[in-house]
């Protein structure tokens, strides 16, 4: 008869845990259409989403389906963001294969209020190595990774994230006014 009451215990408590259900978060995710400044071909680009949950529940992303086989999801999957807390989606994006103006993106699917995927996406032009001269891009490359002080100096700037953004002024006085691009100097 214990054996009995054990076993109907233990069964109730697992079908009563069993029982829970993942509840919908709502996510902002910071910037999520970029515009990069030129690459080298053949450099490997990281590129980070933040994503802030301003929920009460938490975000579980299971899945993330990039554009093209050359972007790898840096991100362990499930990748959990706690309620009212911030995470990164990180994306590594190899440009061996790539030349002149790409666009990419990448698919999260996960518990989110109101859609079952979020997009993010970013372009850049991928330039040739130079055969003789170097170009800007490169000499400013080799310039930031020899003096750890110009490096830190821009990293520590909240304001230079080395992309820009489209942003349209929703407060125009006339319908004459153009959207803007805000600048981000890397």
């Amino acid at each position: 008869m214990k054996k009995l009451i054990i076993i109907l215990g233990v069964l109730a408590f697992v079908i009563v845990s069993c029982n829970k259900q993942l509840k919908p978060a709502s996510v902002i995710v910071i910037d999520p259409v970029r515009h990069y400044y030129p690459i080298i071909q053949g450099e490997t680009m990281t590129v980070e989403f933040e994503l802030e949950n301003i929920s009460d529940n938490p975000l579980f992303i299971q899945e993330i389906q990039t554009s093209c086989g050359c972007i790898v999801p840096r991100s362990e999957l499930p990748l959990v963001i706690l309620p009212h807390r911030n995470g990164y989606v990180s994306l590594d994006y190899n440009t061996i294969k790539n030349n002149g103006f790409v666009s990419h993106y990448a698919y999260c699917y996960g518990n989110f209020q109101d859609t079952t995927a979020i997009l993010l996406q970013f372009d850049t032009n991928v330039v040739p190595s130079a055969d003789y001269i170097r170009d800007y891009e490169e000499l400013w490359t080799e310039q930031a990774k020899q003096s750890p002080t110009f490096r830190r100096i821009i990293n520590s700037s909240t304001s230079q994230k080395g992309y820009y953004i489209e942003s349209i002024n929703n407060n125009a006085a006339t319908e004459e006014e153009k959207p803007s691009i805000d600048y981000i100097i890397p």
